[in-house]
């Protein structure tokens, strides 16, 4: 009989009943009913019913609770069994009726709250004795299920609950056969997922079995009063037979009875609402695990005794959440910290379940020690359970494989260090004059990198404190983020500041070759063309003018960008692989895809905006691990927190054009004027190329050089909009081309804002960052035309392929046009490599000038230079160089919105040194006196036409009262203040002194430390063997 319902749940139903199989053989007990939940995802309900009915011993009854709310009026139907007798003389076989009824059970909290509602709302026989419980995703495996629990109800009289033998879905694997009490807690003492090979059929009496599939009858479940739901679908069961055993009552499995359970909400591919989970998609369901644990643990105890568990639970959590970390498992490590907080929001139902508990309780738990799993079976199933999850997420290789794989590895290195190596040398032959005397004290410096004589502790308080001096002396303004980076980078150097910039400036080369060796990793696994795409990368540093203008902050972009979108795929599970496995996401790929974010973002805050579109992009494409795709820019962002509030508070003033600056001085022929870009303009000007205004500038030497470096950039375009075409387009080729034109967008902004006011006009943000992260996806989608590149190994020789020919033709020219070009960037690099002013300079204050600033920290010196007969410029000098660390985009940004104030302290610097070029003022000692200055230092080395108003301005300070000339060289004079003593000289530091100690910055450096730390801990390669692509 077909149900009348046009629900989902009734059509399955109905189907069923349909090609149920007519059987003679089959029985029809009475007092049993079989009880079988459903939700929303019935995926699995069909073959649970079609199982349920071929049993051999049938249930009179069968209730299906439609938890999915399809239901709306409860409908029921029936067939007819009519069993073959022994001895048809007897008398004529009777018929019997299964009744299958369907019923509405609305917000069922639980498994077990979902039985209590079928068994107040279902139309149940008052001669049944007997409730068989079933999920919806746990079949029984033999069609003699059934048969076996009854058979040991009969043998077993005393038994108050019959539980079944737990398999996986295809009834091979073993999930548990009952558990055993240990510790507060349950354990199975069997390996989740070891074959069944009927090692633990003896088992009878336990402390606990799964209610999925389990036998109770009605007087157990009335003198219990029911399951609670509290501890929901993941630990009711064991809240039940805990009060059982408690109660003096048996708990028994039955090995021969199996089920096969499908556990899809316990494994994840289930929601907590009952519906399937969309596009193979896998939830952790560590919350709800850890919080039944928990549940069943404080229950467990002494009501009394939770105060101190709390507290002890807090100090557990903590350690088990970075065990967990280590683990690379960061989401559970979450969930632990929760647990402190879940207890004390948990504590009324928890004092309502203990009273259940000992309301029942009999008996006490020494009389129950044969239920009790000891210290020595807990370290035998602890160690069988590690060594099987190895054996499971590893695979065994035979020599052969691992040979080949082993030479394949050592080749793949080799040539990438090789390629390092090359890159190292070229950088060596353009720059070798600056590699000696630069780690011999001196610092890199060039028009737009001053140079710096700062210590490590004026380092730190620059990077980390919203403090200043690089306006006047000194005014509140969030710190350059790349300072951060400097500052890692030198505690590498010991604290040596200067030897951290050129460090970074050498060893970016051979950085920069390996970053983007990784990245061309995940499209291919061609050793050439991946090399070649990592000299090309190198190449393009060069192109950019990056080492010739040392400009450190593009610098740490090349070499951390293309390594973090690398591990961004590897993260997701999106790349290539020699191995013979499968490629998986990684959450230790992730972390480390984080943390090569921050110092990229921390040089160029502006790519900040573009990576966020380009997350988005990644969600699109890729549909699993979301989460983890989410957090990955979050350090990034928390580093330079104090740009982005200082940017956010007074983005009404037009601060958002700071996160388009750095610590790069804007110069005209880098920044240029503010103004929208068309794509060939960006290019001019990314490269330091004068757009040609006649054919003839092509033909002359500069002109043939400027050309063919457009070429080959056109060359490369070219290549990587072919990787697009490709007709079985891989699916990092789109993600990287939105890499691309995010890239190019963010070019084209930051052309378009003014970030500075120069002597030259308004200064545009630098169009670098937004091309270098255009030019990292076209390089990698050319990386994509040569496919996988290698073939995963084979023991036999296998036939001839039609168009391999064609492949390796098309790879080695893909090989010939990276080389060409990466040899076109790197002579055109060594053409311009001294076009941009770099060099190393010794220190610009005399001696004596340079103790004075070293006996404190807040001691400063003016810097005077006459340009002109009536203009002066002027430095505030807190070290022997004007220094690196000073340089403050937030500073420059306002003062292109708001101007100087005419009570600002540079103006009152500005109007002094302007009198003192005029004629010899004592008030403006005076004035720069009370400002905190120590002295003077007049720069005289300027060009001819400046000559005459030095030495005017040298005149004027040598006749004013309260200087002292000290010492005087070609370069300039030093001029000491005399008003006053150098100990008793007025220096406010006020300012300084308020913004260190601001309790924000302490909080956010705190967090900071504490969100890398984290992330660190994750990203750390495990110590056991892994078959994760080493690189």
């Amino acid at each position: 009989m077909r149900l009348s319902g046009d629900s989902e749940i009734q059509q399955l139903i109905s189907d069923t009943l349909a090609q149920r199989p007519y059987s003679h053989d089959q029985t029809v007990r009475d007092d049993v009913v079989a009880v079988i939940t459903v939700e929303s995802d019935m995926r699995f309900f069909p073959d649970t019913l079609a199982a349920v009915l071929r049993q051999s011993v049938l249930p009179s009854t069968i209730v299906i609770a439609d938890c999915s709310g399809q239901t709306l009026q409860s409908v029921q139907t029936s067939f007819k069994v009519i069993p073959t007798q022994a001895d048809a003389l007897h008398g004529v076989p009777q018929e019997h009726t299964v009744h299958v009824q369907v019923l509405k059970v609305a917000q069922a909290r639980s498994f077990g709250d979902a039985v209590a509602k079928v068994l107040r709302n279902a139309q149940i026989d008052t001669a049944a004795k007997t409730l068989w419980l079933l999920h919806d995703d746990s079949r029984p495996a033999d069609p003699i299920c059934l048969e076996q629990l009854l058979d040991t109800w009969t043998n077993t009289p005393t038994a108050a609950l019959i539980g079944c033998k737990q398999l996986d879905w295809d009834a091979v694997r073993l999930h548990d056969v009952g558990k055993y009490a240990s510790h507060h807690e349950v354990v199975s003492l069997v390996v989740d997922g070891e074959p069944d090979q009927e090692q633990y059929d003896s088992r009878s009496d336990m402390f606990a079995v799964s209610l999925a599939g389990a036998l109770i009858p009605v007087n157990t479940w009335r003198s219990m009063h029911g399951i609670n739901a509290w501890f929901t679908t993941y630990d009711e069961s064991a809240d039940f037979c805990r009060r059982l055993c408690r109660a003096g009552k048996r708990v028994v499995v039955v090995p021969s009875a199996r089920i096969a359970h499908r556990r899809a909400r316990f494994e994840g591919i289930r929601t907590h609402d009952g519906q399937p989970t969309s596009d193979g998609r896998i939830i952790d369901t560590s919350m709800p695990q850890l919080s039944g644990e928990q549940k069943y643990l404080y229950t467990d105890v002494t009501a009394g005794w939770w105060p101190l568990l709390w507290v002890g639970s807090v100090f557990a959590c903590l350690f088990q959440a970075l065990r967990l970390l280590f683990r690379k498992q960061p989401y559970r490590a979450w969930c632990m910290l929760c647990m402190p907080v879940l207890a004390l929001l948990n504590v009324p139902p928890a004092l309502v379940a203990r009273h259940r508990l000992k309301l029942v309780q009999a008996i006490s738990r020494s009389q129950l020690s044969n239920l009790v799993a000891d210290r020595a079976q807990l370290k035998i199933w602890n160690a069988r359970s590690k060594a099987f999850a190895d054996e499971q997420d590893g695979v065994v290789l035979d020599p052969l494989a691992q040979s080949h794989l082993h030479r394949r590895l050592i080749r793949r290195w080799t040539y990438a260090l090789l390629a390092s190596v090359v890159a190292f040398l070229c950088l060596m032959v353009m720059y070798w004059p600056l590699f000696g005397p630069a780690f011999a004290g001196g610092s890199l410096y060039s028009n737009q990198l001053p140079a710096t004589d700062a210590t490590f502790r004026q380092l730190v308080e620059a990077a980390t404190t919203t403090w200043n001096f690089g306006a006047g002396t000194g005014v509140a303004a969030p710190p350059a983020p790349w300072l951060l980076v400097l500052m890692v980078a030198s505690v590498f150097t010991g604290g040596h500041v200067a030897a951290a910039v050129t460090s970074i400036f050498f060893l970016s080369a051979p950085a920069c070759v390996l970053s983007f060796w990784a990245l061309a990793g995940v499209v291919t696994r061609s050793d050439e063309i991946r090399v070649f795409c990592g000299l090309l990368w190198f190449a393009t540093a060069l192109s950019l003018g990056l080492y010739s203008s040392a400009n450190l902050p593009m610098l740490t972009v090349m070499v951390f960008l293309p390594g973090a979108f690398a591990l961004c795929f590897k993260a997701v599970g999106m790349y290539r692989t020699e191995q013979p496995v499968n490629p998986r996401a990684s959450v230790q790929a992730a972390a480390a895809a984080a943390l090569m974010f921050i110092p990229a973002v921390a040089a160029e805050p502006q790519l900040l905006l573009a990576l966020i579109v380009v997350f988005v992009a990644f969600l699109v494409f890729v549909r699993q691990h979301r989460m983890m795709l989410v957090l990955i820019p979050f350090p990034s962002a928390f580093a330079i927190a104090p740009t982005l509030v200082n940017t956010v508070r007074y983005a009404g003033n037009g601060m958002m054009r700071q996160l388009f600056g750095d610590v790069m001085v804007p110069v005209e022929q880098v920044n240029g004027a503010p103004r929208l870009m068309n794509l060939s303009e960006l290019t001019w000007r990314a490269f330091g190329i004068a757009p040609p205004t006649q054919w003839g500038t092509w033909f002359t030497l500069n002109g043939a050089r400027d050309a063919a470096l457009f070429i080959a950039a056109c060359l490369i375009t070219m290549l990587a909009v072919i990787a697009l075409l490709r007709p079985s387009v891989f699916r990092a080729s789109r993600i990287l081309w939105t890499v691309s034109l995010c890239g190019l967008l963010l070019a084209m902004v930051s052309a378009a804002v003014v970030i500075a006011a120069e002597p030259y006009g308004p200064a545009a943000g630098s169009v670098l960052p937004g091309v270098a992260m255009a030019l990292c996806g076209i390089i990698a989608n050319v990386a994509v035309l040569a496919g996988a590149g290698t073939k995963q190994f084979t023991r036999l020789a296998v036939e001839h392929v039609s168009n391999g020919p064609a492949r390796i033709a098309g790879r080695v020219a893909v090989a010939f046009v990276l080389a060409l070009t990466s040899f076109a960037g790197i002579f055109y690099g060594y053409q311009i490599a001294y076009r941009d002013g770099i060099g190393q300079s010794d220190y610009a204050l005399p001696q004596v000038a340079q103790e004075y600033l070293r006996a404190d920290a807040n001691r400063r010196i003016l810097a005077l230079e006459a340009t002109g007969a009536d203009t002066i410029e002027y430095a505030v000098m807190r070290t022997g160089s004007g220094d690196l660390i000073d340089s403050s985009p937030a500073q420059r940004a306002r003062e292109a919105v708001e101007g100087f104030a005419d009570g600002a302290d540079q103006t009152k610097i500005a109007r002094a040194g302007a009198q003192l070029l005029a004629q010899n003022d004592d008030d403006a000692i005076v004035q720069l006196s009370d400002l905190g200055f120590g002295g003077f230092y007049v720069v005289t080395d300027g060009h001819d036409a400046s000559g005459r108003a030095s030495a005017q301005l040298l005149a004027n300070i040598t006749s004013c009262s309260g200087v002292q000339s000290v010492v005087s060289n070609a370069k300039g004079t030093y001029y000491r203040f005399t008003l006053n003593p150098p100990a008793e000289q007025h220096i406010d530091d006020a300012g300084i002194v308020e913004q260190s100690h601001n309790p924000w910055r302490i909080a956010w450096l705190w967090c900071l430390g504490i969100i890398v730390f984290l992330y660190c801990i994750v990203a750390i390669p495990r110590t056991h063997a892994s078959n994760e692509e080493e690189a």
